[in-house]
């Protein structure tokens, strides 16, 4: 079609409408398919995203767990580096001794079905390098099963500074120590167990460590007699070996060891004698509690301002249990006591806080948390299926660390206590029973904190 315009004539073509409303129609879907494009691409976007989170989160947990089942080595390891600085760099983590100072020391034996062995225990104290005119032993039987008694009353009949008594009921280690204090005279009271046996300088290097009037309680070092009797002995040897020339290093250097063992505990007379009445009472929501008197009463001195201190050079010897249950009865009572420790140390944080040294509240606390943390791993683990896809590669790792701690711990011992040297292979068992330890007998004490008996050594004749 023509059209004028200004004097030209102009062509127009003109389009037919169906063309029109196809072009329209074409733009349309276009837009349409690009419209669903963006939202397809935003869709997974947000897609990718969740996914994305819920694989960070994934990765985090996986990482906090496996931190917290590796935290234990961890732990170990960093102790075993601060504790060599510590031996061989640092002064001032050994007490300056007296050995002119010689007062008297009053040997309080709780006894309960020890037989004959407690016979022997009173026979190696008084064989000790100490004047024996300054040595007196009060033996006390719990009401044993046995003829633990009258082994007892043998020994007073043999040595005239040896006295036997017997409780009235079966009492408790801790009522048997109180009642054989009320017999005693000593200035040091030396608080043992009946299947120990001591060496001849045990009672000398104790008392010359309270020269320093500050020290409230010291303890010496235990070893194993029965290290090689089987690879449960043998295992216990290392964990004992390391618990006194590793651990208690660094309490040492802060004098504020959280725990003398039982086994040799001595004690100024004044400072067990303030706390008696609350180590005789100790009770759990009104249940009298039996186990774990020596970690209590060295947290009871600590918390009244006084120094404790192990001296590695006071030494003794236990038997260590021979058999699984023997075993699990013995850190099943130890894992209550310090278990009830940990939350009496949040009970009295204040307390705690204001007097000691800040390493030795975080030594008191990041244990008992470990141990009630574990099983919560545990039971996370096996629910989530993580423990069994981790668990060879753990137990690989705990076997291997151990090994190597074996052969450290052999390469030591090898110079200093011969006797004590095992087998490096056997104690890679030592990370299988830790995961097992940490997360079974952790559950069991922490349901049975209202029961407490000696542990390993059987029932009583009579009960109260």
């Amino acid at each position: 079609m023509a059209t004028r315009h200004g004097g030209l004539v102009v062509a127009v073509a003109r389009q037919p409408a169906g063309d029109l409303s196809r072009r329209y129609r074409r733009s349309a879907a276009k837009a349409h398919s690009q419209s669903l494009a963006i939202q397809t691409a935003c869709a997974a976007q947000r897609s990718g995203g969740r996914i994305h989170d819920q694989v960070f989160g994934d990765v985090v947990i996986d990482t906090f767990v496996q931190l917290i089942f590796a935290l234990p080595l961890m732990v170990m390891v960093m102790n075993f580096g601060v504790t060599l600085m510590l031996r061989f760099g640092v002064k001032s983590t050994f007490l300056t001794k007296n050995h002119a100072l010689q007062p008297r020391v009053s040997v309080l034996l709780p006894c309960f079905n020890e037989g004959e062995h407690v016979f022997r225990t009173i026979e190696s104290i008084l064989a000790s390098d100490y004047p024996m005119a300054k040595v007196e032993v009060i033996a006390v039987d719990d009401c044993s099963a046995d003829d633990t008694y009258e082994w007892i009353a043998r020994a007073a009949s043999r040595w005239s500074n040896v006295r036997a008594f017997r409780n009235p009921v079966n009492s408790g280690k801790h009522q048997t120590l109180s009642h054989a204090l009320s017999h005693s005279s000593g200035e040091i009271l030396m608080c043992i167990d009946s299947d120990c046996l001591f060496d001849k300088r045990a009672i000398a290097e104790l008392t010359a460590c309270f020269v320093d009037e500050t020290i409230g309680a010291v303890g010496g070092r235990v070893g194993i007699s029965n290290a090689r009797e089987n690879v449960l002995t043998q295992c216990q040897t290392v964990v004992y070996y390391y618990s006194f020339q590793i651990m208690k290093m660094l309490q040492n250097w802060t004098r504020n060891v959280i725990c003398i063992s039982g086994c040799l505990f001595a004690v100024r007379r004044e400072h067990f004698e303030a706390i008696e009445e609350q180590v005789k009472h100790r009770n759990w929501f009104g249940v009298g509690v039996r186990d774990g008197e020596d970690r209590y009463m060295t947290h009871l001195l600590l918390l009244k301002g006084l120094k404790t201190y192990i001296n590695i050079d006071a030494q003794c010897w236990t038997a260590a249990p021979n058999n699984f249950r023997q075993l699990f009865m013995q850190q099943l009572r130890w894992r209550r006591s310090g278990l009830r420790d940990l939350l009496w140390t949040l009970r009295t944080f204040d307390a705690n806080l204001k007097v000691l040294h800040p390493l030795t509240v975080v030594n008191l606390l990041i244990p008992g948390a470990l141990q009630v943390l574990w099983p919560a791993m545990c039971i996370y683990g096996l629910a989530s299926g993580w423990l069994v896809e981790h668990l060879l590669q753990d137990m690989q790792l705990y076997f291997g660390v151990w090994v190597v701690v074996g052969l450290l711990y052999n390469v030591y011992v090898r110079w200093h206590n011969p006797e004590q040297k095992v087998s490096a292979l056997t104690i890679g068992a030592l990370g299988m029973w830790f995961i097992a330890d940490s997360f079974l007998i952790t559950l069991v004490a922490l349901c049975t904190f209202d029961v407490g008996e000696w542990g390993t050594r059987g029932s009583s004749s009579k009960k109260a």
